[in-house]
């Protein structure tokens, strides 16, 4: 008898972009970021407590999308630089 450890009917997950947010960051402005993104159903995003980028963030607004960092002056920048890298390097 052979035993499988995966599902036989696994249903096949599409492959999210991932935005990341330092929470210092947000409390710094970048939450107005996040409220326009988290409603977004192609990305998913995580709340880390640091991500030891501390000379980006004293410097403004960021965002680690697929890995890359992304900076911008604003929320409203903010949010169209990451919609650019995402047009530009997609994770799927």
């Amino acid at each position: 008898m052979v035993f499988s450890l995966f599902k036989k009917n696994k249903k096949s997950q599409q492959m999210l972009n991932r935005v990341e947010f330092c929470m210092t960051n947000l409390s710094l402005g970048a939450a107005d970021a996040y409220d326009e993104l988290v409603e977004r159903t192609d990305i998913e995003i995580e709340e880390l407590g640091c991500t030891s980028h501390c000379e980006i963030c004293e410097q403004g607004l960021y965002a680690i999308v697929n890995g890359e960092i992304i900076t911008a002056p604003d929320a409203t920048s903010l949010v169209q630089a990451i919609d650019e890298e995402i047009k530009q390097n997609p994770l799927y």
